[in-house]
């Protein structure tokens, strides 16, 4: 092995030993600790909050509603005063809607944060997606979900409308 070998031994291990320092830079501003114990917890913990507040308030108002629905309508000026000290108490309970969207709005800005780090690493890595799944429950997940079309709700603009399946039964129909 030469001089030149060695210099070029040298600067090859060099470039290395740089890429593995701005490696391991990238991989600290990801903050993967800070987003496994502080920030992840927390968005489950604002979700695990709006559901629990969109239940009660669910439930407060379907029992309003049966209050009015039994309500003894006999002396209307009684059952007018009654029914909207009830309409009050629904509109009250209808407060839940501004404290969801806030928690709602800091779990979008947690994730977002997270995509935002994740893509940059991605990125300086020069990671490509990989087809399939990350494991066999992760597998198995999607297969029930696709099975079971457990998709929930469709976002705007995306998934079937109501005339799209108007022509799917007339279509069926004739059949």
């Amino acid at each position: 092995m030469g001089i030149s070998d060695s210099v070029e031994l040298e600067n090859e291990l060099r470039k290395i030993a740089d890429y593995i320092v701005a490696l391991r830079r990238e991989i600290a501003v990801l903050q993967a600790n800070e987003m496994h114990m502080k920030k992840i917890p927390a968005a489950g913990q604002e979700l695990a909050a709006v559901v629990s507040s969109t239940e009660g308030a669910t439930n407060e108002i379907m029992a309003i509603a049966e209050n009015v629905m039994s309500a003894d309508a006999s002396d209307p000026a009684g059952y007018k005063a009654f029914v909207d000290k009830e309409m009050m108490a629904i509109f009250e309970s209808c407060a839940f809607q501004d404290l969801t969207g806030q928690r709602i709005s800091r779990v979008v800005k947690t994730l977002e944060h997270i995509e935002a780090r994740v893509s940059r690493f991605a990125t300086y890595t020069g990671v490509q997606d990989e087809a399939g799944h990350a494991n066999e429950a992760e597998a198995d997940a999607a297969a029930r979900r696709e099975r079971l079309l457990l998709n929930g709700p469709s976002i705007a603009d995306e998934g079937n409308t109501q005339p799209d399946i108007d022509r799917l039964l007339a279509a069926l129909k004739g059949l």
